[in-house]
């Protein structure tokens, strides 16, 4: 054995000429280590000008004479570099950072955050690792305060990250509150530590407080008919053109659209279907400037292009209600158009919903009587046809007041079809629009006698 085993000291052989050479090595490195003290561990590059006190702990990515010696101890020593391989428990005090190192076996870990700097590891009563730096397993934890208040402070890099209090059942999430993935503060509740829902979120700019998973907290829907369940034209889906209205309050596009409903899935295959909203109908005198959040149930086949007046967005496929908040520009003013194109292929979708604000909400259907006087405000038609049976001097009126089931959005356009006439003047069928909310049917007589006329598929439209 010619080196000691603990520090590598030189021995001295027996017979050994010049030993005070191995003697003095020996001595130097004992100067050197016992009570060690090094310059820096965070230092790459060997410095340029170094003295026999000069030593370091060698950092990952070190160059020159310490590449490839990440966590040696180099020492200078007669006009040259050497470097010791640390031991398990040896110890170090470094000067840059004023604390106590030593190494694990692994890592050189500060032995006491006695500086600002701290520990890079603190595990009280159990073991922290690189992702988790900080472990406590205790029945409680106390911060108390220094004789004022105290607060305790949880910050992120940038307004895309994450920084949260994740509560866990067996190590799986259960509740989680914080700032996730954006500045507004958010409450979110899981099953299975996999599937999350948002219970609710607090606007950062505006402090409105929103409750997604609450159906009676949820947003009103500004569109009418989302859920595509009114059909008073009777559209069987297909083709429609451009402009021409299908399930009611939803237009084909400029091209166009192709369409077809299962239930409640609507499968769009190709163009763009629309629909015209009015601010004033939800108590606002302009969308302009306001935030508006369009969303979507389950959309499959892929993303869904949709606009809002001039503010325009994409919905990503996947499962659950998912949307895209838009902000009319000012000049959208006046009623906007909605528009839902495929961004690609055919899309399939369900219960489409704009409301007020940043974050889109459960999914609320209003009661049946309420959407379909919604839709009513726009285009009626009467289940039934209409009959005059009156008996008439020749030329005489048989007359009757059709009353509108709502007062429509504006003096309204009709049309009729004659389904039956016996002693009808010709030409003398008329059905005369009064005002928004009410109309007359009328006949005259061919000949002095009974009159009788039959009024089917009248239709009524103030469409936008």
């Amino acid at each position: 054995m010619t080196t000691t085993p603990r520090l590598s000291l030189p021995l001295i052989a027996a017979g050994q000429a010049q030993k005070h050479v191995p003697l003095n090595d020996a001595l130097t490195r004992l100067d050197a280590l016992v009570h060690l003290v090094v310059d820096s561990r965070s230092e790459t590059v060997p410095p340029a000008l170094p003295t026999e006190l000069s030593a370091y702990i060698v950092p990952p990515g070190a160059t020159g004479v310490f590449a490839d010696r990440t966590d040696q101890i180099a020492l200078y020593e007669d006009g040259g570099w050497i470097f010791l391989v640390p031991r398990t428990g040896w110890q170090a005090w470094v000067a840059d950072e004023a604390e106590h190192h030593l190494w694990t076996g692994t890592e050189w870990r500060r032995a006491s955050p006695l500086s600002s700097l701290g520990a890079s590891l603190w595990g009280v009563n159990g073991t922290a690792d690189a992702t988790t730096r900080f472990v406590v397993q205790a029945q409680a934890s106390l911060f108390d305060h220094a004789g004022a208040g105290h607060q305790v402070k949880l910050n992120k890099a940038s307004a895309g990250d994450t920084v949260s209090l994740l509560f866990q059942d067996g190590y799986s999430g259960r509740a989680e509150i914080g700032l996730a993935g954006d500045d507004d503060f958010h409450c979110k509740v899981s099953a299975d530590g996999s599937g999350w829902i948002e219970a609710m979120a607090i606007d950062r700019a505006t402090g409105e407080v929103a409750l997604p998973a609450t159906p009676w907290a949820g947003g009103q829907n500004l569109l009418i008919n989302g859920d595509f369940q009114i059909n008073q034209r009777g559209f069987a889906g297909g083709a429609l053109a451009a402009g021409a209205y299908g399930f009611d309050r939803w237009k084909a596009g400029p091209a166009g659209a192709t369409l077809s409903l299962a239930g409640y899935a609507l499968t769009l295959a190709s163009g763009a279907i629309v629909q015209p909203v009015e601010p004033a109908l939800w108590g606002v005198a302009s969308f302009a400037g306001l935030p508006l959040t369009l969303s979507v149930e389950g959309l499959a086949g892929g993303a869904l292009s949709v606009s809002v007046g001039s503010a325009s967005g994409v919905i990503a496929s996947g499962s659950g209600r998912r949307g895209v908040t838009l902000t009319p520009a000012a000049g959208d003013t006046g009623p906007l158009s909605v528009s839902l194109t495929p961004a690609g292929g055919a899309v399939t979708l369900m219960r489409i919903k704009l409301e007020f604000g940043r974050r889109a909400s459960v999914w609320g259907a209003r009661p049946a009587t309420v959407e379909e006087a919604l839709c009513c405000r726009y285009h009626w038609r009467p289940e039934a046809g209409l009959s005059l049976d009156a008996y008439q001097a020749a030329g005489g009126p048989a007359q009757q007041a059709i009353v509108l089931p709502v007062r429509m959005r504006a003096v309204p356009s009709s049309a009729f079809a004659m389904s039956g006439a016996a002693n009808v003047a010709a030409g003398s069928e008329t059905l005369i629009v009064l005002s928004r909310r009410e109309a007359r049917a009328s006949v005259a007589a061919a000949a002095t006698g009974r009159v009788q006329a039959s009024f089917g598929t009248i239709v009524f439209d103030a469409e936008l």
